[in-house]
């Protein structure tokens, strides 16, 4: 592999890196020794969710805030709300309805969800008191501020999650890391439209800006490994032809916004009907990878 290929997927290995570390090293899945199917791959899926509403939600108050898109983004803040808390509880108690069967039980796990729930608190109040159109930077900034506390706290969570439950009986480490990736585009992009109001607004700008970058780049990168497989990082083909259609979606999506996305990028002035184009290009992106690692959890237990 070249230097410049090594250099454009090392956001990439990271993640790869910790997720096999933390697959390694829990014991929680064999401890339980698995006879039937918990609910492992959906854990992880839903787990990588609460990260994704994590952004979501800033990016949502934050257009509402400056009054973009309003009757949209007020359901969108209504519905990270809900879900959130509603995932949240699955993770704790279990949820049939979502195959999420049983309490959780491990001490750790335990730990890390108090931890969200503790710091999701006061960022939900003070989005759902976003005013329509309020132009409150003071608010949206102690929003931004929390931003990446919580997207850390909500990141470990995924990770003690897929290390806990990747279990050769249940899911395959394999699989279990392709539901993380591509679990994880749907914080990217959610990532990246909290960013671009954020920027647009004038709130923290050189901040949002270096993250909105290495957002972009990372989601790339992924997109093309997901999408190509990439052997050096343990990432395989798509395994399914309805997956590897819906990855090639996502590529298309995604290169459609590239044009706007430079403009923010490179500092430049966007209008209201832009910011609205992005702010709908990014939820859309996030659906359709929300999608795709919808299909990657069935496909992981076709083998079971």
């Amino acid at each position: 592999m070249t230097a410049s290929r090594r250099f454009a997927f090392s956001g990439l290995s990271r993640i790869v890196t910790a997720a096999s570390i933390g697959l390694c090293l829990a014991t929680g899945a064999t401890a339980q020794s698995i006879a039937t199917d918990v609910g492992a791959s959906e854990r992880i899926n839903i787990a990588g969710q609460l990260s994704t509403l994590s952004q979501r939600i800033i990016a949502s108050a934050c257009n509402l805030n400056s009054g973009i898109t309003v009757r949209e983004s007020q359901a969108v803040l209504q519905i990270s709300a809900q879900q959130f808390g509603v995932i949240s509880e699955a993770l704790l108690h279990g949820n049939r309805g979502m195959g999420v069967l049983g309490d959780e039980t491990r001490a750790r796990t335990l730990q890390v969800i108090d931890e969200l729930n503790t710091a999701w608190g006061p960022l939900l109040e003070q989005a759902t008191a976003t005013a329509v159109a309020a132009d409150d930077t003071a608010q949206i900034k102690a929003l931004a501020d929390q931003s990446d506390p919580l997207l850390r706290t909500a990141n470990i969570l995924v990770s003690e999650i897929t290390g806990q439950y990747a279990d050769p009986v249940a899911l395959l480490h394999a699989d279990a890391l392709l539901i993380d990736l591509s679990g994880r585009q749907r914080t990217l992009a959610a990532q990246m439209s909290k960013n671009v109001c954020l920027i647009a607004s004038g709130i923290n700008v050189e901040e949002a800006q270096a993250e909105l970058a290495k957002s972009a780049k990372l989601f790339s990168d992924t997109l093309s490994a997901l999408r190509n497989g990439l052997e050096s990082v343990g990432v395989r083909p798509p395994p399914t032809e309805r997956i590897e259609e819906g990855l090639q979606f996502a590529v298309e999506e995604w290169d459609a916004v590239q044009p706007l996305l430079a403009q923010v990028q490179n500092g430049e002035t966007i209008d209201q009907a832009a910011r609205q184009r992005l702010f709908f290009a990014f939820l859309g992106i996030e659906s359709r990878m929300n999608n795709v690692t919808v299909q990657y959890d069935k496909n992981s237990k076709l083998g079971l």
